[in-house]
């Protein structure tokens, strides 16, 4: 059986069938990761592919199930994951996570803050936001860095 998983592997590689949408997957779990233990925090990834999230997060040994998402940019400093938020839930994943293959800092989302299709964060600063209005419907970036995330979870 191995040997046949190793040729099937092998094949992708050589032929190039390796599918781009998961390689970029890859790379942003990676990124995710990487920002997490810079900031102090221990990270894991579970075994197999058949959990609904990518990486576990220890914060003073309190873990974090994280489904990490590649973040697309929309308009002006605004960010967005697409995700059905339906197929997630607070028994499998604590948060979403969003990075930037534009190096921006990844932004964190509670499940249950999620709703629709696209999750949006803004980097815009405030004082470049026209009301109190808009920076209260904003989702800036300041609320979902990941130790004011958990906050919430």
């Amino acid at each position: 059986v191995w040997e046949n998983c190793h040729l099937f592997i092998t094949t992708q590689r050589k032929t190039g069938i390796m599918n781009h949408s998961a390689r970029r997957g890859e790379k942003s779990e990676l990124a995710v990761a990487s920002e997490l233990v810079a900031q102090g925090y221990s990270v894991s990834f579970p075994f197999g592919h058949n959990h609904q999230y990518d990486l576990i997060v220890d914060k003073d040994g309190s873990l974090y199930r994280v489904q990490v998402k590649t973040a697309k940019h929309e308009e002006g400093n605004r960010y967005y994951i697409q995700v059905d938020a339906d197929k997630y839930d607070k028994t499998h994943v604590d948060l979403l996570a969003g990075s930037s293959e534009e190096r921006e800092p990844t932004f964190f989302i509670p499940i249950e803050e999620t709703s629709g299709k696209r999750q949006r964060v803004t980097f815009t600063d405030f004082d470049q936001m026209g009301s109190d209005a808009s920076r209260q419907r904003s989702h800036h970036i300041s609320d979902y860095r990941f130790d004011e995330a958990i906050k919430r979870v």
